[in-house]
C-alpha cells in the first residue's frame, strides 16, 4: 500500500508540474516547440477540457479553469498525501483539503487583483498619463472589481475613478489579511478535528 501511495504521489506531483508547463508555455508562441507542444498537449488537454465544461469558470475576460483543474489535483495529493503519512483519512480532512485549495484561488485572485491595482496606481501617483494603451488594458482587468465595490458601497458619482480605484485595493487587501492570516488557518483546523 504504501509503495503504491508513493508511486501515485509522485505520478500527480509529476503531472501539477506537466500542466503548469503547459499553462505557462501557452501564454507564449507554443507551436514553435513543435512535436514537444503536440506530446504536452496531448497529455494535458483531455484533463483541463473536463473543467472548461464548467461555464461559470469561463469568464468574458478571464478563464479560470486551468486553475480549478490545478486545484483538484492539489486536493488529490492532499488526499495521498494525508494517507501516504497517517495511515488514515477522514471526511474532515478532505473538507479541510477542499477548503484550502478554495482559499488558495481565491487568495490568488485577491493578489492578482491587488498587484494590477496598485500597478494602476503608478500614472495617479505621478500625475502621468492614464491614456496610453497599457492603463487601458489594466482598467479592463480592473473594471468589473471595481464596479462591483462601487455598486456594493453605494458609490455612485459622489467619487471618481481614482477613490473607487483606491477602496477597491484596500478592500482587497483586507479581505487577503483577514482570510490569510484569521479566517483560514481556524477553519481549516477546525475541520481537520472533525471526528468523522
Amino acid at each position: 500500500m504504501l509503495i503504491v501511495l508513493t508511486v501515485v504521489n509522485i505520478i500527480l506531483i509529476a503531472y501539477l508540474f506537466i500542466l503548469s508547463l503547459r499553462i505557462v508555455l501557452g501564454w507564449f508562441a507554443p507551436q514553435a516547440l513543435g512535436k514537444a507542444w503536440e506530446l504536452l498537449t496531448a497529455a494535458t488537454d483531455p484533463y483541463l477540457a473536463a473543467f472548461s465544461r464548467i461555464r461559470f469558470l469561463r469568464g468574458n475576460l478571464f478563464d479560470f479553469t486551468p486553475i480549478a483543474a490545478m486545484l483538484a489535483i492539489v486536493v488529490a495529493l492532499d488526499f495521498v498525501n494525508q494517507l501516504l503519512y497517517y495511515f488514515r483519512f477522514s471526511l474532515g480532512f478532505f473538507l479541510a483539503s477542499v477548503f484550502s485549495a478554495v482559499w488558495f484561488g481565491i487568495s490568488f485572485l485577491l493578489l492578482f487583483f491587488l498587484i494590477v491595482g496598485l500597478v494602476r496606481t503608478i500614472p495617479l501617483a505621478f500625475r502621468g498619463t492614464a491614456a496610453t494603451s497599457l492603463w487601458k488594458v489594466v482598467d479592463t482587468i480592473m473594471q468589473p472589481i471595481v464596479a462591483w465595490v462601487t455598486k456594493v458601497f453605494r458609490l455612485g458619482r459622489r467619487s471618481g475613478y481614482t477613490q473607487h480605484l483606491l477602496l477597491t485595493i484596500g478592500l482587497l487587501f483586507v479581505a487577503w489579511v483577514f482570510g490569510q492570516f484569521l479566517v483560514v488557518p481556524q477553519v481549516v483546523l477546525l475541520l481537520q478535528s472533525l471526528p468523522i
